[in-house]
C-alpha cells in the first residue's frame, strides 16, 4: 500500500513532470542537475529532518510545513520576502545565492520540495529550474551537498518568504 492517496501520488508526479520538462526546455546538462538515486532519498531526506527538525515532537517525517518544526537553538541568518522585497519569481529564487554563506561553499548543493522529490546539483541550474516552475512546490529545502548539514534554505510557499537557517 503507498503512503499517498491517488490525489497525492498526482501532484507528486505533475511536480517531477515539471522539473524535468524545465530540466530539457533548459537544456540543462544532467552532470549539473540531476535527481538522485531513489536509494539514496531516505538517507538525504532524514539527515535533513534529524538536523534541522525538532523530531521529538513531530516524529513523523512530513516535508510541507517543516519551517513550522524547526527545533530550537538554530539560528535565522538571513530572509528574503516574495511580493514584498521582490515581485518577480526568477529574481525572487535567484536571491538564493545571496542567502548562502559566502565561505566554504560545496561544489553542489542538494534540492528537497515537499513533495519528497529529492535533486542533486550546481546552483545556477538548482536556480534556473526552480526560476522556471509555476509554483506547484508549496515548500522546498537547499542543503550543501556534504556529509554534514550545518545550513538550510527554506523557502515557505504560506509566507512567500526565504529564509537561511544555520545550527
Amino acid at each position: 500500500m503507498s503512503k499517498y492517496s491517488d490525489m497525492e501520488q498526482r501532484i507528486r508526479y505533475m511536480v517531477r513532470n515539471e522539473a524535468e520538462q524545465s530540466i530539457k526546455d533548459l537544456n540543462i546538462d544532467r552532470a549539473n542537475f540531476r535527481e538522485v538515486p531513489k536509494t539514496e532519498w531516505e538517507r538525504i531526506i532524514k539527515q535533513f529532518y534529524y538536523t534541522f527538525i525538532d523530531h521529538e515532537h513531530n516524529p513523523k517525517i512530513q516535508l510541507g510545513y517543516v519551517w513550522l518544526k524547526f527545533r530550537e537553538g538554530l539560528h535565522y541568518a538571513g530572509r528574503i520576502q516574495y511580493g514584498f522585497d521582490i515581485t518577480d519569481w526568477e529574481e525572487f529564487v535567484g536571491k538564493i545565492d545571496e542567502l548562502i554563506p559566502k565561505k566554504n561553499r560545496p561544489a553542489e548543493y542538494y534540492y528537497i520540495n515537499d513533495s519528497g522529490w529529492v535533486y542533486e546539483g550546481k546552483l545556477p541550474e538548482i536556480i534556473r529550474v526552480l526560476g522556471d516552475c509555476s509554483g506547484l512546490v508549496e515548500d522546498f529545502y537547499i542543503l550543501p551537498k556534504r556529509e554534514r548539514f550545518d545550513w538550510v534554505v527554506c523557502y515557505c510557499g504560506d509566507g512567500d518568504c526565504m529564509s537561511i537557517i544555520k545550527r
